[in-house]
């Protein structure tokens, strides 16, 4: 059998070193530490997949795509188009994707992780003043925070509402699924902007800082 070498000095010390570190301990006084926040989400690519509820042979992706990490180069919008047609209802599916790492990463897959720090906001314009609705339930956005209204027209005939819901109580909106509903035939833009608002959701806009914000064109046929 092989004999372990014991040192009784050794032993001594240890134990000694051990008593001082419990009374740092005892002595130290007690804080709370509130974990940080996570940090903003990294995304290349935004896609929006729609499905005519009417008409399931009817569906239509538009793609937002910027590459350049740094985001100095211009974004590719070539495919940043959606195509709809008039007076239907499109079932929405929001993609995100960070085509920088192979595979691509689904970064939607961790904003549904984190829905209760997130929320989509979708504004079509041209809109009028009156047809703009801001509350804790509305995808507008504020004038406040950049959208323009028109007097005049024409206006798009868009109305987005989200379809899902997160685990807050009570449970607020996400808009990673959504309704399109069309009207008469119009073209426009649609903005979307996903809020990143970790302890401080609340339905509305302005809390936290945004993940991303981006323009689709619209032409509803």
């Amino acid at each position: 059998m092989k004999r372990v070498k014991f040192s009784f000095n050794r032993l001594v010390a240890g134990c000694v070193s051990v008593f001082l570190l419990f009374l740092s301990g005892c002595n130290k006084k007690e804080s709370t530490v509130t974990p940080a926040p996570p940090s903003n989400e990294f995304l290349t690519t935004v896609e929006l997949k729609l499905v005519n509820t009417a008409d399931a042979t009817d569906t239509v992706t538009a793609i937002w795509r910027q590459l350049d990490p740094t985001g100095t180069a211009l974004p590719d919008t070539s495919k940043a188009i959606l195509g709809l047609k008039a007076n239907a209802t499109y079932s929405a599916n929001v993609v995100l994707l960070d085509e920088t790492q192979t595979p691509a990463v689904v970064v939607s897959d961790e904003i549904k992780d984190r829905e209760n720090y997130h929320l989509f906001f979708f504004q079509p314009t041209p809109i009028s003043a009156s047809n703009l609705i801001i509350s804790n339930t509305s995808t507008d956005i504020p004038v406040a925070d950049g959208t323009v209204t028109s007097a005049s027209g024409p206006y798009l005939n868009l109305v987005v509402t989200r379809t899902d819901q997160d685990t807050n109580n009570p449970p607020l909106q996400i808009g990673l699924t959504d309704n399109f509903v069309t009207g008469a035939a119009s073209t426009g833009w649609l903005r979307v902007v996903l809020r990143h608002q970790p302890n401080v959701k609340n339905g509305t806009y302005d809390p936290g800082s945004s993940d991303l914000d981006v323009n689709f064109q619209i032409n509803i046929q």
